[in-house]
């Protein structure tokens, strides 16, 4: 059944060529070029915009929200927007229809919104993956499709997923059903998914001509891992080809992207399914077959390259000297706080390296995204974004590599050194900088209007767990309006695992808690310390009390319930900051410690004396230097 959307009549002539072009024989002449890849060309004159347009906006079109973007440019410029359109709310799992938008000026406007698959049921369609054969001008779109049911609490249980296709001869204004896909998930793979984001053509090579869409699965054995799927005839029909799983033990590919080098091999880059105890949150996998199999070793780890745990996707320009990679540049192990800066890379090297330097397009929150090259010498970019999370509308924006080059800035965070043994480094933000009086040496200096600190990546080590721990700083301040975060653990939200050292609001006082998720206590000193001199602060849990200490005075105690304050799920540390940033620190800190027990009054002596050989010391941060 074909789904039409609407259409002026300049679509219908290029529908009916497009008819004419698609019956003629292996002789007939081809289509026009596709958009060339983008090539530098003259100076910008402003840096990439942020958003030129939002094809898709939550709470619009019947649908709560959109996620999962894809994009591609048809033969003849259209661009053609992919995304989830989720009718409930923002789930995974649910009544998820799949819908597209069509522009044909770069972006700037879009058609109406057309529904491609669901409009007839409350099935989940999703992980669009779209490419275009240059050749014959068909776009493929695979996809997912799974029911779902609710449990007898009411919540959603996906049913096992499979993949479809849809064709267009037309450029996208409208769709045909594709054929069989039964054989691209294997017996014995549980789950199964495509992209998301847009597939490739190979350009040149032995297998000039090939499509090339990457995907995912599951196996009911428990090991996970990508592959990837090729066609030879357009897209008509596929197989299935590299296949890695995963050994016990070892990260899994998830979400890959892929593109074409120069030598004609592929290079895919897939998120990693390691969040905790690694800064590497991508891998990569080569294949010089064409993708018939992946390159001896699979896929590794791709070092120095910050990133939260989120689909990226890849295009290569310049002829494929150049890779770009798109995604959140903010490093850290959280799928959905992390997930902020989203940001352009670079790769020279088909890969191997990727420069510290990139392109910020977008500050704030931002999740999924994907590429494609657009008709003038521009670069598409399809991003989610929201103003309250990483997703839920889909923004779009194009820019050139002059305009991206030209704004070019370091992404990589300093640094301040972990001197534990743990490697806990602390990543600072804002305008977090070194002072000069500190206790003795420099310390750290907070502004209060964007500076923090954050200890990422979720190492054990700072999974304090149900037992006792320790706290130690020295922090000078002098304000007297707003609540004041020293050291925030994990979460802010009441009824969630956490703990937290602050200043109070207008007193100066020192407060700290616990939360256990199902019990909460807090102990507070009876004095003001907000004098702009340096003061002590020590706070524990010992036993069945939380304690907390001023300056080596008696402490101030109360009642701590029993129960773990460390989440099950990836982590933050929080230094300078309440998590959800509403508060932050104004002044300075110097000396952070951690420890995984609790200490005795002549340890806290020596640790405000400046030891540095109290045992079970988790993290140190003397703030001596930046890296």
């Amino acid at each position: 059944m074909l789904l039409h959307s609407p259409a002026l009549l300049a679509t219908l002539l290029l529908s009916a060529l497009m008819a004419l072009w698609a019956s003629a024989p292996a002789t007939a002449s081809p289509l026009p070029p596709p958009a060339a890849s983008p090539r530098t060309s003259s100076p910008p004159t402003s840096p990439p915009p942020a958003e030129l347009s939002r094809p898709f906006e939550r709470d619009t079109g019947g649908y709560a929200c959109y996620r999962v973007p894809a994009v591609v440019t048809a033969p003849d410029g259209t661009l053609l927007a992919f995304a989830e359109a989720r009718v409930e709310d923002c789930s995974d799992v649910g009544h998820i229809d799949l819908v597209l938008r069509r522009s044909a000026d770069g972006g700037r406007t879009w058609e109406p919104l057309t529904v491609l698959a669901g409009a007839d049921d409350d099935a989940g369609y999703g992980n669009p993956a779209p490419v275009v054969d240059d050749a014959t001008g068909r776009v493929t779109l695979l996809f997912a499709h799974n029911t779902w049911t609710e449990d007898a609490d009411g919540e959603r249980i996906r049913g096992p997923r499979t993949l479809r296709a849809l064709h267009s001869t037309d450029h996208g204004a409208t769709w045909e059903a594709g054929g069989d896909l039964t054989a691209l998930k294997p017996e014995g793979w549980t789950w199964v998914s495509v992209g998301p984001g847009h597939g490739v053509r190979l350009t040149h090579g032995a297998h000039a001509g090939r499509l090339i869409v990457p995907g995912d699965h599951d196996t009911g054995d428990g090991r996970s891992g990508a592959q990837l799927y090729y066609s030879d005839d357009g897209g008509l029909t596929w197989r299935l080809g590299a296949v890695h799983e995963a050994p016990d033990g070892e990260p899994q590919p998830g979400e890959p992207t892929v593109a074409q080098r120069p030598d004609g091999t592929l290079y895919v880059n897939a998120r990693s399914s390691q969040t905790c105890g690694t800064h590497d949150h991508r891998l990569a996998a080569g294949a010089d077959d064409g993708g018939e199999t992946f390159a001896p070793g699979g896929f590794t780890p791709v070092p120095d390259l910050d990133a939260p745990p989120v689909a990226a996707s890849l295009l290569a320009v310049d002829d494929g000297e150049r890779l770009l990679l798109s995604a959140p540049a903010r490093p850290g192990a959280e799928a959905f706080e992390d997930r902020r800066v989203m940001a352009i890379r670079t790769s020279t090297d088909g890969g191997a390296t990727w420069r510290e330097t990139g392109t910020v397009i977008h500050p704030g929150r931002a999740g999924y995204s994907d590429l494609t090259p657009v008709a003038g010498a521009e670069i598409g970019l399809l991003y989610e974004t929201e103003d309250g999370g990483p997703h839920g509308s889909i923004a779009f924006t194009a820019f050139t590599l002059d305009a991206l080059d030209a704004a070019g800035t370091d992404l990589v965070l300093p640094r301040t050194p972990d001197e534990s043994g743990h490697d806990n480094d602390a990543v600072v933000h804002g305008g977090a900088a070194l002072t000069a009086d500190g206790r003795p040496g420099p310390a750290m200096g907070f502004d209060g209007a964007d500076d923090y600190l954050r200890l990422i990546d979720c190492p054990a080590s700072l999974d304090l767990g149900d037992g006792d721990f320790a706290v130690s700083t020295w922090f000078r301040h002098e304000e007297t309006d707003g609540a004041l975060p020293l050291l925030w653990g994990y979460d802010d939200d009441p009824g969630e695992r956490q703990f937290w050292l602050r200043a109070e609001p207008g007193e100066g006082r020192l407060s700290g808690a616990i939360d256990t998720g199902t019990a909460a206590a807090s102990v507070s000193t009876g004095a003001a310390h907000n004098d702009g001199g340096w003061h002590h602060v020590a706070f524990q849990r010992q036993g069945g009390q939380l304690q907390l200490s001023v300056d080596g005075a008696a402490p101030a105690t109360a009642d701590a319930p029993v129960g773990d304050i460390s989440p099950d799920e990836p982590f933050t540390l929080h230094i300078g900051a309440r998590p959800d940033y509403t508060e932050l620190f104004r002044g300075a800190l110097d000396d952070v410690r951690i420890y995984g027990r609790a200490l005795t009054a002549d340890e806290w002596e020596r640790v405000r004396a400046g030891a540095t050989d109290v045992p079970d010391e988790r993290v140190r941060l003397p703030f001596a230097t930046l890296t």
